[in-house]
């Protein structure tokens, strides 16, 4: 098995896609162009939609503080990369 280091897994191209589109959504939200509806309903399409939008490969999550992105890598588990409402990245890998 070929295993990879947590350098060339956070600089690869997808780790890159994936940070690029939790930098556009955190745009978005805090410069008002984007929020939450407060009915269910229109909350879930939200959801689904950006589930969808999410860079192939990636899982989008949301736990009503902060978006995170997470995607299995092969022979080696997971990775996940939640963005703080602050802007800062944190990699987690299990």
């Amino acid at each position: 098995m070929q295993y990879r280091t947590v350098n060339e897994i956070i600089s690869s191209q997808q780790s890159a896609e994936a940070i690029n589109y939790l930098k556009e959504l955190w745009y978005a939200v805090v410069e008002g162009q984007f929020s939450f509806s407060f009915k269910y309903d229109i909350y879930k399409m939200q959801l689904m939609h950006l589930r969808a939008s999410a860079p192939k490969g990636w899982s989008l999550e949301w736990n009503g503080l902060y978006f995170y992105l997470t995607s299995r890598i092969e022979n080696q588990g997971k990775i996940i990369i939640q963005l703080k409402p602050n802007g800062h990245f944190i990699y987690k890998f299990s």
